[in-house]
């Protein structure tokens, strides 16, 4: 048998695998009951605009989204992440999500299968991959109560997930999108911060211990980032290795997050980083490690003395600074692997001695 004929069987036979799984699944459902588009929470789509929490329970973890009103504005938080903002975009998606399902196809009532449409309690259940959802009013009258199971539109269909009612055996294929994520930040917004790289100017790196790190650029049509004061005899290990510390703006993510008060910032001491752009920014960003972890808090300010004045707009600039310290300010966070390193680089980590590895335009990041 060819490679190419054993490989076209390896996937008849994954394919063939998944259909038996679902056609099990699919003729379960015990009493013969069918599904007729009925809404699964008729009152809950005439008081959706009154959830005013939602509890939800994955795993070993539970998520409580909290609404405060202030001026008749109604803003959202997560209790289990020091209150750290949830957007509405997010809320509106989950409600608005259990008000409009329908129930489609009634499924299995053994509870011994429940485990392969991810619809076991997680409460009773900790080896549940399902979400148990919950909603309350203002006064902590529960709306509406929903264990979310497997997204089937992932396998054979769109828009179609298995859910069961809490203290019902049977379990339901539902039309619609209930969307809870596997982990607690993904409520949040993690982009904290955006500045398109063809507007950074320079960057500064303080790490403790070293001399400082610069990074720029002369004009900002220059093509590449300049590394200062690199000895003649040494060389980027890697292509992008100066571009890469002022890029980490461009869209900056986080992984955890805490007040940075709990964490311990001075933000009179040095940054780690200093980020200037060639419009009048100025994006500084502290770092403390804590058991091990980085963690780093960031403020943005105007250029006082910026490099070229006839370049700057002031209320763009002013714009630019209310929105970052409008989304970081009293926050600390963690990051991802490559933006932890990029804060790290000194001259000694970040080049070698010349052709020592080869031609650095031939390396990969």
């Amino acid at each position: 048998m060819s490679i190419k004929s054993f490989a076209n069987l390896v996937i008849v036979t994954i394919i063939a695998a998944l259909v038996a799984g679902w056609i099990v699944i699919g003729r379960d459902t015990g009493s013969g009951l069918r599904g007729d588009g009925t809404v699964m929470f008729p009152d809950l789509a005439q008081r959706v605009n009154d959830v005013r929490s939602i509890k939800t329970t994955r795993g070993t973890f539970t998520s409580t989204l909290e609404s405060r009103e202030a001026g008749g504005k109604i803003t959202w938080s997560l209790k289990e992440l020091y209150g750290y903002p949830v957007p509405i975009e997010i809320v509106r998606a989950v409600a608005a999500g259990m008000a409009q399902l329908r129930q489609i196809e009634a499924k299995t009532a053994r509870p011994r299968l429940y485990g392969r449409i991810h619809v076991s309690d997680p409460h009773t259940d900790k080896a549940s991959k399902g979400a148990l959802v919950e909603l309350f009013d203002a006064k902590g009258g529960k709306m509406g109560e929903l264990i979310v199971g497997l997204d089937k539109g992932s396998v054979l269909s769109i828009g179609d997930i298995y859910v069961r009612r809490p203290g019902e055996e049977r379990a339901w294929l539902a039309r619609g999108k209930v969307p809870v994520p596997d982990k607690q930040v993904g409520w949040l917004n993690q982009m904290i911060v955006e500045v398109d790289l063809p507007r950074m100017r320079e960057t500064t790196l303080f790490v403790p211990g070293e001399k400082p790190l610069r990074v720029y650029k002369n004009t900002q049509d220059d093509r590449d980032f300049i590394l200062e004061g690199m000895p003649k005899d040494r060389e980027l290990k890697e292509l992008f290795g100066a571009e890469d510390i002022p890029r980490a703006l461009q869209s900056l993510n986080f992984e955890d997050v805490k007040r940075d008060s709990d964490i311990g910032i001075d933000y009179a001491a040095t940054p780690r980083a200093r980020h200037f752009t060639f419009d009048g920014l100025i994006v500084e960003v502290w770092a403390k490690t804590v058991d091990g972890k980085l963690w780093v808090a960031i403020k943005a300010r105007p250029d006082p003395a910026p490099k070229d004045p006839a370049k700057v707009d002031a209320a763009k600039i002013a714009a630019d600074v209310a929105k970052i310290n409008g989304v970081v300010g009293g926050w600390a966070y963690t990051l991802n692997e490559f933006e932890t390193k990029n804060l790290n680089k000194t001259m000694a980590n970040m080049t070698q001695p010349r052709d020592a590895g080869g031609d650095p335009s031939k390396k990969k990041n």
